[in-house]
């Protein structure tokens, strides 16, 4: 039942005007637990983005001065990747196309909700 609920969350998440798609990703070992979304291949950009967050987990001691990383984004020439812990070791990886108009207040609620059901499994 609470699988269900973070799938139904994700897919709500991903139905948000301007995003094209969404994942969760365990941080360690790259793999994506769900994935929603209208853009073909949201799992294999997931799982492939996740290696970005593992670079920065490797290079962590050269960054000690800034903190912890809270996000990650990288603009492409035709999209943007976002990237986001979300609940205990988990990934929230997010696409966009460049110009989205997103409502990134009640995307942040939507990650914070989704966190929750996280650490609730």
């Amino acid at each position: 039942m609470k699988a269900q609920a973070l799938r139904n969350a994700l897919e709500a998440m991903a139905g948000m005007p301007g995003l094209e798609g969404c994942a969760l990703v365990e941080i360690e070992a790259g793999m994506v637990w769900h994935h929603a979304g209208h853009i073909e291949g949201v799992q294999t950009f997931a799982e492939a983005a996740s290696d970005y967050w593992r670079l920065y987990n490797r290079l962590a001691h050269q960054f000690k001065d800034l903190g912890d990383l809270r996000a990650s984004v990288m603009m492409h020439a035709h999209g943007r990747i976002t990237l986001l812990p979300c609940g205990k070791g988990m990934l929230l990886v997010t696409l966009t196309r460049q110009k989205s108009d997103i409502d990134w207040t009640l995307w942040q609620e939507k990650t914070r909700e989704l966190a929750t059901l996280v650490d609730a499994l």
